[in-house]
């Protein structure tokens, strides 16, 4: 089970990184801030995907300390999706 965790942490990781290139991509041509912001949720969620994979691969994390964590990542990605649908 803990490679299927590993396998599917590895490609929700490479998809956010993807994603967060594309982005900046668009970010780069139209300059537009909503994009700014989705773009560093992207991010985001990269280094979020990045650290879980390195914790499930050293099996660095106890339970509760990786809930807080991937918990926090969690809150700055919504917050910065919010901030996006605000922004005019």
């Amino acid at each position: 089970m803990e490679m299927t965790s590993l396998f599917i942490n590895a490609c929700i990781t490479a998809l956010s990184l993807g994603m967060f290139v594309l982005c900046l991509v668009s970010y780069r041509r139209s300059q537009n801030k909503k994009i700014l912001l989705i773009t560093a949720a992207f991010f985001v969620f990269f280094i979020k995907g990045a650290v879980l994979s390195y914790g499930l691969f050293i099996s660095l994390f106890e339970q509760g300390i990786a809930c807080i964590y991937l918990g926090i990542f969690d809150i700055v990605i919504l917050v910065l999706l919010f901030l996006s649908t605000l922004k005019r």
